[in-house]
């Protein structure tokens, strides 16, 4: 992963451009700013679908220029996040990836200006058989624009995928 109103909130489930959405939907946000769900569905994901290599530079206009990598044995790193993205596709790449979806997501807005998204991937390789992982983000609205800050990787089974 922004946005309004604390009233009551509703959870929905989307199905856009090919993967599925559980959302906590409960306000609107800051003035100009898009929706997480709408930002990561329309903006972000697609990025992903094939050939993304191509599409570094906007990948990475969807990230602060530095992430915490909250690895698994529970120490935090931050990181260049040009590198730690430009160094993952290469290695990717190098062993057949073709691209991305993410056919499942949970995002749960935080505050107006945070929200969480838990994610299942599907990595597709043009050598082998698809990949499964699973991902937890932490957005923040930065000059005005969601920007991924935090990244873990995730069990999917402890987290219902």
């Amino acid at each position: 992963m922004v946005i309004r109103n604390w009233s009551v909130p509703a959870i929905c489930v989307l199905t856009v451009v090919g993967f599925s959405m559980i959302s906590t939907v409960t306000h609107a946000g800051p003035a100009g700013v898009s929706d997480p769900e709408k930002w990561y569905a329309e903006s972000y994901g697609p990025l992903w679908h094939d050939n993304s290599w191509d599409k570094k530079e906007e990948i990475l206009s969807h990230y602060h220029s530095e992430i915490w990598y909250h690895s698994a044995d529970g120490e935090p790193q931050r990181m260049q996040t040009d590198k730690w993205i430009g160094e993952a596709m290469e290695e990717w790449r190098a062993e057949g990836w073709t691209g991305s979806k993410v056919p499942d997501i949970r995002i749960n807005r935080i505050n107006d200006s945070t929200a969480s998204f838990t994610t299942r991937w599907v990595d597709h390789y043009s050598n082998r058989e698809d990949d499964y992982s699973c991902a937890w983000y932490l957005a923040d609205v930065i000059d005005g624009e969601w920007k991924f800050t935090h990244f873990a990787p995730i069990d999917c089974a402890a987290h219902g995928f």
